[in-house]
């Protein structure tokens, strides 16, 4: 049965959430993130593992360095891009990392090593430059037309580099004509953090008016210790501990919360109570250190049915758990006309919350071993609309929610699985925790 084109019916002029493809050529580019063959993707080794063998290499400097020349050579030309930074030595720098990390040689590696590792001085060069770029965002990223929203990636570099190549395919002499923004947790869990977190930076040094970033929880420093034992363990030697820091002060100075247009609200976690309409005003001021408690609330909070009131989230042993009629009232004390968060895996991607204008887009597909879609947002203001776009399609076509959940209920009896009782009993928990009440 086909979903209906709008979900939820909203005043004339109000952006909607649509399940079908909008018409317009401009759609054609991101269907083709649907096609081609879904990799898994690996967990890494526990992070006590991951620092021993990143100590390793540090005391072995012959290791390192047979580790080193193993690496395949940079290419030499540059990719044909017209760049907006500001500073012309970390622009070739950024522009050298996307060359190394869009070529056929480094895609065909897979999820095997070597590993890509950007010198130190590279790290530290985007650092001076993100540095001024973040602090004139002033803590909001404000993205203004049409843009594509991902959420979670946690290192997964694949489904990075399908969003980014559907993001790239429509280039002026400006740059993209849509921008992209990244809603937090690009690193920790998955094979090639480093990899997804320094290609976005590359890009944001590039083009740093179309390129936004917003920090979720898992750019905390007490967070991300998978990340940081995964960088000990490529082998930078005394260069680890310099690179580590500069990339978590970094992660200090991100946005922890994006406005689309003036009128969809962007953020990791969820709303939190200490936000007002007065903060998402242009000339509002919520550098990091200005917010931080509200910032911190909006990584970590979730939506809830399962609460009457704002409460404790005590599973994730932090934030808040926001019930429906809470979320509704300050929608509307806001006003604006979405809510898009990421922070939690949905079974097909995205997921629209208790018929409310608040979804949820998870982008990182199969996440640590589940049968899950990846999705994208595609935000498009000339026609108010919010489109869902699967980077992963199981079936060549796109399903809704409720009907992959069916599927899932009897038994992944799809044409691309066989059905075991060790699928059946994985699929029960997420359809109950899933379906609508």
């Amino acid at each position: 049965m086909k979903a209906p084109s709008k979900i939820v019916n909203l005043a004339e002029g109000q952006y909607k959430l649509i399940t079908t493809n909008i018409e317009g050529g401009h759609m054609a580019h991101l269907e083709k993130m649907t096609k081609g063959t879904p990799r898994p993707i690996k967990r890494q080794p526990g992070r006590y593992d991951l620092a021993a063998r990143g100590l390793a290499l540090r005391m072995d400097i012959e290791k390192f360095k047979a580790w080193k020349s193993k690496q395949p050579p940079r290419p030499k030309e540059k990719p044909a891009l017209t760049v907006t930074g500001n500073d012309p030595q970390t622009r070739e720098i950024a522009l050298k990392i996307i060359a190394k990390l869009s070529s056929e040689d480094y895609l065909a590696m897979d999820n095997k090593e070597p590993y890509y590792t950007p010198d130190g001085d590279a790290i530290h060069s985007l650092y001076l430059e993100l540095e001024d770029i973040f602090k004139e965002e002033y803590g909001v990223a404000r993205p203004q037309g049409r843009t594509i929203v991902v959420g979670d990636l946690h290192g997964n570099f694949n489904d990075l580099w399908r969003i980014i190549h559907a993001w790239l395919s429509d280039v002026v002499d400006q740059g993209p004509k849509q921008n992209i923004i990244f809603l937090g947790d690009i690193v920790d869990r998955g094979p090639r953090q480093l990899e997804c977190l320094i290609l976005i930076l590359a890009y944001k040094a590039v083009f740093p008016k179309q390129v936004f970033i917003v920090r979720g929880n898992h750019e905390e420093s007490d967070t991300c210790e998978d990340f940081q034992a995964d960088m000990l363990a490529r082998g930078y030697s005394d260069e680890a501990e310099q690179a580590i820091k500069l990339l978590l002060d970094l992660f200090e100075k991100l946005p922890s919360l994006g406005v689309i247009d003036g009128r969809i609200l962007c953020m990791h976690g969820m709303l939190a109570v200490e936000l007002t309409k007065e903060d998402l005003a242009v000339q509002a001021d919520l550098s990091p250190a200005h917010f931080s408690d509200m910032a911190r609330n909006m990584r970590w909070n979730d939506p809830s049915e399962e609460v009457v009131r704002i409460s404790p989230n005590t599973s994730r042993g932090g934030g808040q758990l926001w019930p429906p009629k809470k979320i509704e009232e300050t929608i509307e004390m806001l006003g604006i006309d979405f809510v898009l968060r990421g922070h939690q895996m949905m079974t097909n991607g995205v997921r629209r919350f208790a018929n409310l204008p608040l979804a949820t887009v998870f982008s990182s597909s199969f996440y640590c071993d589940e049968k899950n879609l990846g999705a994208v947002l595609f935000v498009d203001p000339e026609k108010n609309a919010i489109v869902p776009i699967f980077i992963v399609n199981m079936n060549d076509k796109i399903e809704t929610q409720d009907a992959f959940d069916k599927r899932l209920a009897e038994g992944w009896k799809a044409k691309d699985y066989t059905a075991t009782k060790e699928q059946t009993k994985m699929a029960k928990p997420n359809v109950k925790k899933n379906k609508k009440k």
